[in-house]
């Protein structure tokens, strides 16, 4: 992704939360995955008014099993030699602190893929600062089936005492990757906060990965928040795609639901293909600017690029 910036006037652009990055996957801390480069250079960060990102602690399917605690700790490890300049952000009136203020940029920790949970301990991942959980990636674990598994069940009984210890910690979880049975179940049985951090339409792209209109009532009528992807393999049937591109679905899962639980989960640094406009942090000032051309009001923009997702995680992090 390239790391070049965006014409933009001197004010500083409004501040943006991204729900869902995958920075240390894409800076290397696995040599058989890496990704070359980084479209999180500081500058980028800067010159996109990013405040707030969700870290994600990304987990293949290919370490489900007996690995992923082991692997938890090696990412937990990375993320904190990787990131060490972004504050980890761990409670409300930090939160509030770096997204009022105009140091470097906070971070949240989300783990994608919660397989290692049960022998790694709800209380040592809180400890650890990670305050979202994704049940699954893909494909099939001991806690819930993806969305690539072709016949998929509801939540087996590991998954739905993880729930329950999950929602006794106060932490989110966050439905994206789910096959719809264990989506719909976890919309009944979860008792605490939800979100999708990344995720495309499925009225515009038809992938059992995207959530269709009755799983985004149901989402937002739990007070969820729902980020949208700029990944074109969720967006569309070509490998690139466009800054308009993103903001007609955007627009249209506004006007349907309103403006009040629409975020951004960009998903840099975990997809292949480019958005033209939007390669990396340092051009979201664009996307806040084509939604002004259409007329959306200055407190809709705010909303849509950060707001929202601060209101929820101060709502969730502790005082």
């Amino acid at each position: 992704m390239t790391t070049s910036l965006p014409a933009v006037d001197n004010a500083r652009p409004r501040p943006v939360f991204d729900a869902h990055v995958d920075l240390v996957y894409a800076l290397g801390p696995d040599p058989a995955t890496a990704v070359v480069g980084s479209p999180f250079a500081p500058e980028c960060l800067a010159a996109g008014g990013v405040r707030v990102l969700t870290s994600v602690l990304y987990c293949a399917d290919a370490f489900n099993g007996p690995p992923a605690a082991a692997h938890l700790r090696e990412l937990l490890a990375a993320d904190a030699r990787l990131l060490g300049d972004l504050p980890l952000i761990q409670g409300r009136d930090q939160l509030n602190s770096v997204w009022e203020g105009s140091g470097a940029p906070g971070r949240l920790r989300l783990r994608e893929n919660a397989e290692p949970l049960p022998e790694f301990g709800v209380a040592a991942a809180c400890a650890a600062g990670i305050v979202t959980v994704g049940l699954t990636h893909v494909g099939r674990n001991r806690l819930a089936d993806g969305n690539a598994v072709a016949a998929p069940g509801g939540l087996p009984p590991a998954g739905r005492q993880l729930l329950a210890e999950l929602a006794a910690a106060g932490r989110v979880l966050d439905v994206a990757h789910l096959a719809p049975p264990g989506f719909w179940e976890v919309l009944t049985e979860y008792a605490g906060p939800l979100i999708c951090s990344h995720t495309g339409l499925r009225r515009f792209r038809d992938l059992p990965r995207n959530l269709d209109e009755s799983q985004l009532a149901a989402l937002f009528g739990r007070g969820g928040i729902v980020g949208l992807a700029f990944a074109p393999g969720l967006l569309a049937t070509t490998p690139e795609i466009d800054l308009d591109e993103v903001f007609r679905q955007l627009d249209w899962l506004v006007q349907r639901f309103g403006a009040e639980q629409v975020g951004l989960g960009s998903d840099f640094g975990g997809f292949e293909g480019i958005c033209h406009g939007l390669e990396d942090h340092g051009r979201l000032p664009a996307l806040a600017a084509r939604m002004e051309r259409a007329g959306y009001p200055a407190a809709a923009i705010a909303a849509i690029m950060g707001e929202n997702w601060r209101r929820f995680y101060a709502a969730v992090l502790p005082a």
